[in-house]
């Protein structure tokens, strides 16, 4: 924090010392002249500035890191969403139908994401654009906007030839112009009555904002719950059996959404710090089933039972993911509970983790990479995320007993459980920078590792820091010397991967700075480690090698930016939107349910088409506005 943001006498906030409420079990606050930010005690930023003196120092460098700016594009440093602003010019429907490119250029970027073959509905709209639907047409600007992302991601940053320039400048400037176009539909659309296409089109720009961001955005969160309340208010949080004119198809693609609506609000809501906004009261929709896109279509007239789970088809990671989701979102319901529970409450909630995570199917079962050798990259992805879930959630849960050095054996266990979870969280990290380093197993699949999966380890890491810190001011000496030079060795590796990020991230920054510390108090930064003692932004930088190190490229020569995705989605939650609205509403749609792969949608979300696959399908858009 700036000395500008510390010291302000008519501010409202100018009692609380510095700005800043102390970290505690309520959490933290952090207020400025121009922002409040406040984020419960199982957020990462919370715990480290539970470390006293740690948060001194690192407080002590933020008005550097403040003053610095971060190698990202100059759009997404304009604040939140545009979507939360309004804009400054509306367009009639016919302006914004000139602006769309000509057809092969959209071709071009359309078929990053779906096979034009099957996409009658886009077909449709060339043959008469005037009878689009104006969402629609956001939808169509996300999808180029994304695809445009994509492209620029491709670029090579060493190149920094005065054509090279160029080339990114055209590009950025079409990302702000689709995402412009993005909001002038939504809000031309009247996106808050709910008209077809408009939860795609949003679920579609929350991507764009956040490839466009390397850290959390609170803006984010905010336009979530714009989402979950469209999502309710078209009656998505209901079961379909509710309403018998629905038909199978369509009950079961809302199914797949909602549960996709599900996994967002405890994805972002836990990355932000904040209580989620759907309570498992206010819904009875159920689990979508384990079907292969082949097994029904808009014609079924009866559902045919679901898949056994023995059997590994596109939908199967969706479903373990959406059950082990709901188990953590009784746990983040817990921990933000302004009541402090029982440790009976705490063992129950450590019992339903470890019921969920035994359940899940053995063909998505993570033992080792050895033991991987005949799975498909994107299936050891799908491993790895599961076991990321499920340790971050223990540590969620188990947090508050990691301080406590009563001589307890519940404190001890949980504890334990903690410090546990944390170090298998950075080993999952330390495999993933390994693996997805050039002609390793998960190369192709890089992209995955996003800005919601860094958080978890940024948890791990600021868990790990706060034992060390305050295990050394004991006497008594902790769970070992033993599991204490493991934490130590952990971290180090760490360190190398914050530093290696803190050139785009502000919170990797920040998680670098603390390890500086942490690790420097013990000597353990040796010559080998990643050298910081030239930026500004860690009063320490990476090796000058650093942008010539394999990992940090991608095939054409691009940096691969862990933190800029968005894998939070599933191809699973957004397949065929085309049939998700509701048919009682006599909507005709007519595009089949074949050909969808429900995994792509982490595809759709990243901008990143996936090697192999093929695309879910644009709505239809038959009904017009």
């Amino acid at each position: 924090m700036s000395s500008r943001d510390r010291s302000f006498s008519a501010s409202p906030y100018a009692d609380l010392s510095k700005g800043n409420s102390p970290a505690s079990d309520c959490g933290s606050l952090q207020l400025t002249q121009s922002s409040t930010n406040y984020v419960n005690s199982a957020h990462w930023a919370a715990v480290l500035d539970g470390i006293a003196d740690l948060k001194i120092q690192l407080d002590e460098e933020e008005e550097v890191q403040n003053d610095t700016p971060l190698d990202e594009p100059p759009f997404a440093q304009r604040g939140g969403p545009r979507l939360l602003y309004g804009c400054t010019a509306l367009l009639t429907k016919e302006e914004i139908l000139a602006t769309i490119p000509e057809r092969p250029v959209v071709d071009r970027l359309i078929s990053g994401y779906f096979t034009l073959s099957i996409c009658h509905q886009y077909e449709r709209f060339w043959q008469s654009p005037s009878e689009t639907p104006v969402i629609w047409l956001g939808l169509l600007f996300t999808i180029m906007c994304l695809a445009t992302q994509f492209q620029k991601f491709r670029l090579d940053p060493g190149i920094q030839t005065p054509a090279s320039l160029s080339r990114e400048h055209d590009l950025q400037c079409k990302i702000e112009a689709f995402r412009q176009k993005i909001v002038q539909c939504l809000i031309l659309g009247e996106y808050a009555k709910g008209p077809p296409y408009v939860l795609e089109t949003l679920m579609l720009y929350i991507a764009v904002e956040v490839v466009l961001r390397s850290d959390a955005e609170i803006g984010i969160w905010i336009l979530l719950g714009t989402i979950v309340q469209l999502a309710m208010h078209m009656g998505y949080h209901r079961d379909p059996q509710h309403f018998p004119s629905m038909s199978p198809f369509t009950a079961e693609m809302r199914k797949r959404v909602w549960a996709t609506v599900v996994d967002l609000d405890i994805g972002i809501s836990t990355q932000m710090g904040l209580p989620r906004l759907i309570k498992n009261w206010q819904t009875d929709t159920g689990e979508p089933s384990n079907f292969h896109d082949k097994d029904f279509d808009r014609d079924t007239v009866a559902m045919p039972s679901s898949r056994p789970e023995t059997e590994l088809t596109p939908m199967l990671f969706r479903l373990v993911k959406a059950r082990m989701m709901a188990t953590i979102g009784f746990v983040w319901d817990l921990v933000t509970d302004t009541r402090r529970c029982p440790y009976a409450e705490i063992m129950k909630m450590d019992s339903m983790l470890q019921e969920v995570h035994s359940a899940i199917p053995q063909c998505l079962q993570w033992r080792s990479m050895a033991d991987c050798i005949m799975d498909s990259p994107q299936v050891i992805m799908q491993k790895v995320f599961l076991e990321i879930m499920f340790h971050r959630a223990r540590i969620v849960l188990h947090q508050r007993y990691l301080h406590s050095w009563q001589a307890d054996t519940q404190n001890d266990y949980s504890q334990q459980a903690c410090l546990d979870a944390a170090l298998k969280l950075l080993d999952y990290q330390h495999v993933l920078q390994e693996e997805t380093q050039p002609f390793c197993r998960l190369y192709q699949e890089r992209w995955r590792v996003s800005s919601l999966v860094n958080h978890d380890f940024l948890l791990a890491t600021s868990i790990l820091c706060s034992y060390l810190q305050r295990a050394g001011a004991q006497s008594k000496g902790g769970i070992g010397a033993v599991t204490e030079e493991t934490i130590w060795k952990s971290l180090q590796k760490t360190y190398n991967i914050w530093v290696h990020s803190s050139s785009s991230s502000k919170e990797a920054q920040k998680a670098a700075r603390a390890l500086r510390v942490i690790l420097g108090n013990r000597n353990c930064i040796s010559s080998n480690s990643a050298s910081d003692d030239t930026n500004p932004l860690l009063c320490q930088s990476p090796p000058a090698s650093f942008h010539d190190d394999p990992i940090c490229r991608d095939p054409e020569g691009s940096r691969a930016r862990f933190n800029v995705q968005f894998p939070v989605f599933d191809a699973t939650a957004l397949a065929n939107w085309s049939m998700v609205n509701d048919d009682i509403k006599g909507f005709p749609f007519t595009t089949p349910a074949s050909s969808v792969d429900w995994q792509m949608i982490d595809t759709a979300i990243n901008g990143i088409q996936s090697h192999g696959g093929e695309s879910p399908q644009i709505p239809d858009i038959a009904a017009g506005r």
